[in-house]
C-alpha cells in the first residue's frame, strides 16, 4: 500500500511540475521584436548608445502598442531564421518573395527601400547592360533577384559587409557597390564623402517596407501593432525618423 501512495505522490509531483513549466512558458509568451543589426538600421553610436533608423521606428511602435519583449538587433540571416522557427516575432522588412511567402505583412510603414548599384561619379549606368565591364563590390547577403545573383558575366567582388564595399570603392578597387541605396549613401556620408563622389544609382528593386510578423500572434497583439503603425504614419513620426537618418529625399 505504501508503494502505491508513493507512486501517486510522485505522479502528482511530476504533473505539478509540468503544469508549472507550461504556465511559466505561457506567462512570458511575448512577441520577439527584432531589427537588422546593420548601420544605419541599428547600431551603437560614438557615445555608446543604441540607435538606428529601424530601431527607432520599432521603439515607437512598441511604446505605442505596448506589445513585445525588449527590441533585439541581430544580423539579417539570423533574424529571418529566428522568425522562420515559428516563434512569435516581428521585424521591419522589405516585401521580398521570402518575406511575402512566410510572414504576415501587418502594415506598411510608408517607406520604399530601393536597392541597386551605386557607381563612382562619371560612371553611367543607364540600364542593366551597362554593368558589363564594371567591377562591383557585393556585400555579403545582398541579393536583388536571380538575374543579378546568377549572372556570371558580371565582375562581382565579394565584400564581408557594406562598409568593406564602400572602402573598396573609395580606394579605387571597384567601380561600384551593390546594396540598399539609402544605406550606401548614408555610409559614404559617414566616411566624409558627399554626393559628388558617386553617380546616379541603377535601381534594380523598389520594395515596400512592412511591419512583418510570424502568423502565431494573437489577434489582440496584431491589432495593437497595426494600429500603432497607422497612428505613427498619420502623425508624421515615422517620417521624422526617416528624415533624421536619410534626409528629406529619403534617398
Amino acid at each position: 500500500m505504501k508503494s502505491v501512495f508513493k507512486t501517486i505522490r510522485i505522479t502528482m509531483t511530476v504533473c505539478s511540475l509540468l503544469i508549472l513549466s507550461t504556465n511559466t512558458h505561457s506567462s512570458d509568451d511575448r512577441v520577439r521584436m527584432l531589427v537588422i543589426d546593420q548601420i544605419p538600421y541599428a547600431f551603437e553610436n560614438e557615445e555608446g548608445e543604441k540607435t538606428g533608423l529601424l530601431l527607432d521606428i520599432m521603439s515607437e511602435i512598441q511604446e505605442l502598442s505596448q506589445v513585445g519583449l525588449p527590441i533585439k538587433p541581430i544580423p539579417l540571416k539570423r533574424l529571418l531564421s529566428t522568425m522562420l522557427l515559428d516563434f512569435k516575432a516581428c521585424s521591419l522588412l522589405a516585401n521580398s518573395p521570402l518575406v511575402n511567402d512566410n510572414f504576415d505583412l501587418v502594415e506598411s510603414i510608408g517607406y520604399k527601400m530601393t536597392g541597386g548599384i551605386l557607381p563612382l561619379a562619371g560612371s553611367n549606368l543607364s540600364d542593366y547592360s551597362s554593368l558589363k565591364g564594371k567591377s562591383i563590390a557585393v556585400p555579403l547577403g545582398v541579393r536583388f533577384d536571380n538575374k543579378f545573383h546568377n549572372d556570371t558575366t558580371l565582375n562581382k567582388i565579394s565584400a564581408p559587409h557594406y562598409i568593406n564595399g564602400i572602402k573598396m570603392m573609395i580606394r579605387g578597387r571597384v567601380d561600384a557597390v551593390a546594396g540598399a541605396i539609402p544605406v550606401l549613401k548614408y555610409l559614404f556620408k559617414k566616411e566624409g564623402f558627399d554626393t559628388s563622389f558617386f553617380g546616379s544609382p541603377l535601381i534594380l528593386v523598389n520594395k515596400e517596407m512592412y511591419l512583418a510578423c510570424s502568423f502565431n500572434l494573437t489577434k489582440t497583439e496584431r491589432v495593437k501593432l497595426q494600429q500603432a503603425v497607422i497612428e505613427l504614419k498619420s502623425n508624421g513620426e515615422i517620417e521624422k525618423i526617416l528624415d533624421r537618418y536619410l534626409g528629406p529625399s529619403h534617398q
